[in-house]
């Protein structure tokens, strides 16, 4: 099949791991995977699908609206066959999702997320990420993809889009990168993601230095960019016990997580959250790690009070129960709910596992044609 991806973001940074993970997988099964998106024409060459790089010059807030005229003027060109899809990135949809209705290409969204800013961004996105869903909505063929049984709620409650058109595609995790293996000697307990303020990153030194008040020897890895990376560096300078990485690539990030012993979910229960289906929660027990974190839907898997490896708490005893929960660990328990984490991800979080999802929706769009 001829799969047309049009997306916004770049494919050249951390957060590009789902878009080039489903798009692996996709080609892997023999479909023909076509990307285009704001990356310079020829960046793709190490990978296995086509690319077209559409260039947005735009000011910030007005940069999709630019690339979807940019995409909606290239996807002119292209001579489409009769066994095409179309996945459209909800940020550059309300272009494109018009024309393949007037050309009868069958088109699906794509939503990983809301539109997480506030202020400026976050008014001229809003309107955005609506008028696509209500596309879905009035249309008899409409189809949309989203990341968690919360995200598909929200969606409905929001927008009134029936259940039926929306496919859910929980994030998963490449099991050869993200291994397990001898874990560092001392305790190590990692974060990798945003080192952003609203994510709750600043409070993790307080678990290090409560579990060092306890007399429990540990460390703490802390590793991304963002608004919060010099703060946390200074602290680091005043800890020889943390550590602050800027952002890795990943089989350098995949190597040191399968030697730290717990992964940290500090984000709070704020909706762009609670929605989602966090890459790191995956990558923790690929890694054959226990898993620490804030007590939310974006959180859980389905099973979580089932998982010995998983402890979610309260925000407000985030440090007290995370302290008490690791420092009363000892090293055989701890292993042996690493083994557990790591077989629970072979069984249930592999990518293959997502794309039969989306290979079932991408199908069920095209029939409807």
């Amino acid at each position: 099949m001829e799969i047309y991806w049009f997306t916004g973001r770049s494919l050249h940074d951390l957060c590009s791991t789902t878009q080039i993970s489903l798009a692996m997988e996709l080609t892997n099964r023999n479909h023909n995977v076509t990307v285009i998106n704001p990356d310079v024409k020829g960046t793709h060459e190490s990978y296995p699908w086509n690319h077209q790089g559409i260039i947005s010059n735009a000011r910030r807030g007005f940069q999709s609206r630019t690339l979807g005229k940019r995409m909606v003027k290239w996807f002119q060109t292209v001579d489409i066959s009769s066994n095409s899809v179309v996945m459209i990135d909800w940020r550059v949809a309300n272009l494109l999702i018009p024309f393949c209705k007037k050309r009868m290409i069958p088109w699906m969204i794509v939503d990983r997320s809301p539109p997480a800013n506030k202020g400026l961004l976050a008014t001229l996105q809003w309107p955005s990420w609506k008028k696509s869903w209500k596309q879905v909505r009035n249309s008899e063929r409409g189809h949309g993809c989203v990341v968690s049984k919360m995200h598909q709620q929200f969606v409905q409650r929001k927008i009134g889009v029936s259940k039926s058109s929306i496919t859910i595609l929980q994030a998963g995790v490449n099991l050869e990168r993200f291994h397990s293996k001898q874990k560092f000697p001392v305790r190590t307990i990692v974060y990798h993601g945003k080192l952003d303020k609203n994510r709750g990153v600043l409070a993790l030194p307080m678990l290090l230095r409560k579990m060092k008040s306890a007399g429990f020897i540990s460390r703490m890895m802390l590793i991304g960019t963002g608004d919060c990376l010099k703060q946390l560096q200074t602290m680091a300078r005043e800890n020889e016990d943390l550590e602050v990485h800027s952002e890795i690539e990943q089989e350098k990030l995949a190597e040191i997580l399968a030697q730290c012993h717990v992964g940290l979910l500090p984000m709070p229960e704020r909706n762009v959250w609670t929605l989602a289906s966090p890459l790191k929660r995956s990558e923790y027990a690929a890694s054959g790690m226990l898993v620490l974190g804030i007590d939310h839907a974006g959180h859980r898997f389905n099973d979580h009070q089932e998982l010995r490896w998983m402890k979610l708490v309260q925000q407000h005893d985030f440090h007290h129960e995370g302290t008490n929960w690791l420092g009363n660990m000892d090293e055989d328990t701890m292993a042996v709910l690493g083994a557990e984490a790591r077989a629970y991800a072979e069984k249930n979080l592999p990518w293959s596992h997502t794309v039969d999802a989306l290979e079932q929706a991408i199908m069920s769009v095209r029939d409807k044609y």
